[in-house]
């Protein structure tokens, strides 16, 4: 036999695989066409076919645009029959397959992101939400993973920073790189959960990107970072999570402490729908993150059990609504934050909340902590 005929023989075998996956024709299609605008060797069929299994992919992207699949449809051959979803006992989805992963190398910029959203607000628009099904409730349990990707991507973003880079440091980083505004504007009083009385919020949300006028396939505020002020850290779910030896998450709520829990409550939590914040919502999308993403299915148990010890504060205010507001912060005295957070609270209940900066700056007692705009080397462009 020769190459040529060998070589087609093992597309034919790569295209019998893809079909019982579950890829309909026109996605072998794409597939088969992708091999055609290169010479056709064993190394160039191999890459390809790594690539159909990299959820994600530029490939798996284009052959699922092609599939002629509804999009519930489309979600259930991501989560069901490529990634493995499975709800164990602790109601905590695995990813269970060894043939097919989430692709570790797309960026937070990736359009599957937007995309895959996009599936989910067209497969999902009643007022159920998520709540109407199993798959919706596998779809919320998914989130994590994609909260997962992203924050792996930035820890490793290393570009012109030093290694003691925080977190934080690394977003602003890549924002910059990247010329993507950032949102600090939407609320985070989920994401600063307490154990008693609650005396000031340790952690901001950040999201990307800030805005966008799309009417579908909208990217604003769809990622999400819980960043510890003082620290710059993020705070997530992932930080705790251990691995079992066949690879899955250890998801019993026993094996972990309040400590651990702490990170579990107030993790990120990627958002199906477009929250307000405080830029542009179409109309017909304004419900749609109540929708999506507040009234949820039910949680695994120890997301359940991390909420029910680590409590939402009753009265809240966002210090941050601007990278100045987190230099501002840190430069308040442990000693002084409990006695100026409550006048701030009591400040933002007759007034707009602008952050914390601008109410040291209006605050002939605190003004010496306020941090002016020549200061501000903190900020992404």
């Amino acid at each position: 036999m020769n190459k040529n005929m060998e070589l087609g023989h093992r597309l034919v075998k790569q295209l019998d695989v893809l079909a019982g996956e579950g890829w309909p024709g026109p996605a072998c299609h794409v597939y088969r066409c992708n091999l055609q605008r290169s010479p056709r060797t064993h190394r160039l069929l191999n890459t390809t076919f790594h690539q159909t299994h990299l959820v994600g992919s530029p490939l798996y992207m284009r052959m699922l645009e092609a599939s002629q699949l509804t999009a519930r449809q489309r979600l259930s051959l991501i989560l069901d029959r490529h990634l493995g979803a499975r709800v164990e006992w602790t109601g905590f989805l695995q990813l269970t397959s060894h043939d097919y992963q989430l692709d570790p190398t797309i960026s937070p910029l990736a359009p599957f992101y937007a995309e895959f959203r996009q599936l989910v607000r067209d497969a999902y628009p009643g007022t159920a939400g998520l709540r109407a099904d199993e798959l919706g409730h596998r779809l919320h349990l998914f989130r994590a993973y994609l909260d997962h990707q992203a924050i792996t991507y930035v820890r490793a973003y290393t570009d012109g920073l030093p290694d003691e880079a925080c977190d934080l440091d690394r977003l602003y980083q890549f924002a910059h790189d990247h010329h993507v505004a950032l949102d600090f504007q939407t609320a985070a009083a989920y994401h600063n959960r307490q154990h008693g009385p609650a005396v000031y919020p340790r952690n901001m949300k950040v999201q990307l990107r800030r805005n966008s006028y799309a009417r579908r396939v909208n990217p604003a505020r769809m990622i999400e970072f819980i960043v510890d002020i003082d620290s710059g850290d993020f705070v997530s779910e992932w930080n705790v999570y251990r691995s079992q030896p066949n690879g899955r998450v250890d998801a019993d709520p026993h094996h972990y402490t309040a400590a651990d829990l702490y990170q579990v409550a107030n993790t990120e939590s990627f958002n199906y729908g477009i929250p307000h914040g405080g830029y542009f919502v179409w109309p017909r999308d304004r419900q749609s993150h109540r929708r999506l993403d507040i009234d949820q299915p039910t949680d695994s148990r120890i997301r359940a059990r991390a909420k029910g010890y680590w409590k939402t504060p009753h009265l809240y205010a966002d210090l941050v609504k601007g990278p100045r507001d987190v230099l501002a912060w840190r430069r308040v005295p442990a000693s002084v934050r409990t006695q100026l957070y409550a006048a701030f609270v009591h400040d933002t209940q007759t007034h707009r909340n602008q952050g914390i900066n601008y109410f040291l700056l209006k605050s002939p007692r605190y003004r010496c902590y306020h941090v002016g705009r020549g200061c501000d080397k903190m900020r992404p462009s």
